[in-house]
Protein backbone atom coordinates (compact mmCIF):
# COMPACT_ATOMS: atom_id res chain seq x y z
CA UNK A 1 0.00 0.00 0.00
CA UNK A 2 2.95 2.31 0.60
CA UNK A 3 3.84 2.04 -3.09
CA UNK A 4 0.32 3.26 -3.91
CA UNK A 5 0.65 6.41 -1.80
CA UNK A 6 -0.85 5.20 1.50
CA UNK A 7 0.71 6.30 4.78
CA UNK A 8 0.58 4.71 8.22
CA UNK A 9 -2.00 6.08 10.65
CA UNK A 10 -5.21 8.03 10.09
CA UNK A 11 -5.99 11.52 8.77
CA UNK A 12 -9.08 13.67 8.18
CA UNK A 13 -10.31 14.11 4.60
CA UNK A 14 -8.49 10.96 3.49
CA UNK A 15 -9.37 7.41 2.51
CA UNK A 16 -8.70 5.55 5.78
CA UNK A 17 -8.41 1.76 6.04
CA UNK A 18 -8.50 -0.11 9.34
CA UNK A 19 -7.91 -3.83 9.81
CA UNK A 20 -7.00 -6.63 12.17
CA UNK A 21 -6.46 -10.37 11.69
CA UNK A 22 -10.06 -11.01 10.70
CA UNK A 23 -11.71 -7.90 9.28
CA UNK A 24 -11.12 -4.75 7.22
CA UNK A 25 -13.24 -1.62 6.76
CA UNK A 26 -12.78 1.84 5.28
CA UNK A 27 -13.87 5.38 5.92
CA UNK A 28 -14.17 7.53 2.80
CA UNK A 29 -12.84 11.11 2.70
CA UNK A 30 -16.34 12.49 3.26
CA UNK A 31 -16.67 10.43 6.47
CA UNK A 32 -18.84 7.64 5.00
CA UNK A 33 -17.96 4.27 6.54
CA UNK A 34 -18.01 1.13 4.42
CA UNK A 35 -17.61 -2.52 5.45
CA UNK A 36 -18.32 -5.81 3.73
CA UNK A 37 -18.77 -9.35 4.89
CA UNK A 38 -20.51 -8.44 8.14
CA UNK A 39 -23.93 -10.07 8.00
CA UNK A 40 -23.29 -10.54 4.26
CA UNK A 41 -22.93 -7.87 1.61
CA UNK A 42 -21.57 -4.33 1.71
CA UNK A 43 -22.80 -1.99 4.45
CA UNK A 44 -22.64 1.78 4.77
CA UNK A 45 -22.39 3.38 8.19
CA UNK A 46 -20.96 2.27 11.49
CA UNK A 47 -17.45 2.91 12.76
CA UNK A 48 -15.71 2.02 9.47
CA UNK A 49 -11.93 2.22 9.69
CA UNK A 50 -12.15 3.45 13.28
CA UNK A 51 -13.53 0.23 14.83
CA UNK A 52 -12.07 -0.29 18.29
CA UNK A 53 -10.73 -3.76 17.44
CA UNK A 54 -8.59 -2.63 14.50
CA UNK A 55 -4.90 -2.86 15.23
CA UNK A 56 -3.67 -1.37 11.94
CA UNK A 57 -4.55 1.80 10.04
CA UNK A 58 -3.36 3.41 6.81
CA UNK A 59 -4.65 6.41 4.90
CA UNK A 60 -4.46 7.78 1.37
CA UNK A 61 -4.34 11.59 1.39
CA UNK A 62 -6.83 13.33 -0.88
CA UNK A 63 -6.10 16.64 -2.59
CA UNK A 64 -7.78 19.43 -0.58
CA UNK A 65 -8.76 21.45 -3.64
CA UNK A 66 -11.22 18.91 -5.01
CA UNK A 67 -11.65 16.34 -2.23
CA UNK A 68 -12.16 13.67 -4.88
CA UNK A 69 -10.66 10.27 -5.25
CA UNK A 70 -7.49 9.83 -7.28
CA UNK A 71 -7.88 8.42 -10.78
CA UNK A 72 -8.08 4.63 -10.98
CA UNK A 73 -4.65 3.02 -10.98
CA UNK A 74 -5.27 1.18 -14.22
CA UNK A 75 -7.36 3.78 -16.04
CA UNK A 76 -6.74 3.72 -19.78
CA UNK A 77 -4.94 6.78 -21.15
CA UNK A 78 -7.05 9.27 -23.10
CA UNK A 79 -7.31 8.68 -26.82
CA UNK A 80 -4.61 10.55 -28.78
CA UNK A 81 -7.24 12.50 -30.73
CA UNK A 82 -9.42 13.28 -27.70
CA UNK A 83 -10.05 16.98 -27.12
CA UNK A 84 -8.42 18.47 -24.03
CA UNK A 85 -10.58 18.68 -20.92
CA UNK A 86 -12.32 22.00 -20.30
CA UNK A 87 -10.50 24.42 -18.01
CA UNK A 88 -11.39 24.29 -14.34
CA UNK A 89 -13.86 26.91 -13.18
CA UNK A 90 -12.88 28.41 -9.85
CA UNK A 91 -15.69 29.83 -7.76
CA UNK A 92 -14.94 32.25 -4.92
CA UNK A 93 -11.23 31.85 -5.56
CA UNK A 94 -8.81 34.76 -5.55
CA UNK A 95 -7.88 36.04 -8.98
CA UNK A 96 -4.39 35.15 -10.16
CA UNK A 97 -1.78 37.85 -9.66
CA UNK A 98 -1.10 39.58 -13.01
CA UNK A 99 2.47 39.47 -14.29
CA UNK A 100 4.60 42.55 -13.60
CA UNK A 101 4.53 45.21 -16.33
CA UNK A 102 7.14 44.77 -19.02
CA UNK A 103 10.06 47.15 -19.64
Amino acid sequence: MLARGFQYGTAPNALVIGWNGGHTAVTLPDGTSVASGERGGVHLGGPGAYQAGFTHHMFLPMPPEDGGAPPPLFAPPPAPDAPPPPPAVLIDAPAPVPPPPGP
